[in-house]
């Protein structure tokens, strides 16, 4: 058994344990970080724009634009898809146009005006396009309840309604998880 002396000195012995990370290991990080972001926005750009032409491709297909409801509501969901896909173009172009060449300070300004284009993506563009997009869903429910099986649109209605709300719980995650991707490169400083 240890006396009390033994332990005041392994305490005493002990060392401050407010070890700074070296900026090597900051960089390394933050670059880590600048990947991932880049590497998510181009898949959101990809499956965006993969939407919008089977969308597209569907409109033409099933001669859309004879009925006016059906070619509103997949008009909305279409239109909604190609302004994210805009914002996401334009994110990535501000992304891209962060200079890592310059003073922390000035890294820090540029991210943080970044990160308030995001939030702004995040938290007023992306409600309202996805609410707009469910309606113009919406809209397509009565044309194809007219036009297929009770089995077939009950399908439809439960699969599209179901895929909705799973991609919106995923949208969810996906903007946390960027948000705290974000939160890391505005701390930098």
């Amino acid at each position: 058994m240890k006396t009390f002396e033994d332990l005041q000195n392994i305490w005493d012995q002990q060392t401050a344990s407010d070890i700074k990370p070296a900026a090597t290991d900051v960089i390394e990080k933050a670059e880590a970080h600048t990947k991932k972001i880049k590497r998510n926005h181009l898949w959101t750009r990809m499956i965006l724009s993969l939407t919008a032409i089977l969308l597209i491709a569907y409109y033409i297909w099933v001669g859309a634009y004879k009925q006016t409801v059906f070619s509103f509501g997949l008009g909305i969901m279409i239109t909604m898809l190609a302004v994210r896909i805009a914002l996401e173009w334009m994110s990535a172009r501000k992304f891209e146009n962060l200079k890592t060449d310059v003073p922390l300070i000035e890294y820090s300004r540029q991210a943080q005006q970044f990160y308030q284009w995001r939030k702004k993506i995040h938290y007023i563009f992306t409600p309202i396009i996805y609410m707009t997009y469910v309606a113009g869903f919406t809209l397509l429910l009565p044309i194809f309840k007219e036009n297929f099986s009770k089995g077939f649109y009950l399908y439809i209605l439960i699969s599209g309604f179901g895929f909705l709300l799973f991609f919106g719980l995923l949208l969810v995650r996906i903007i946390k998880k960027e948000v705290k991707l974000l939160d890391f490169l505005k701390n930098i400083s």
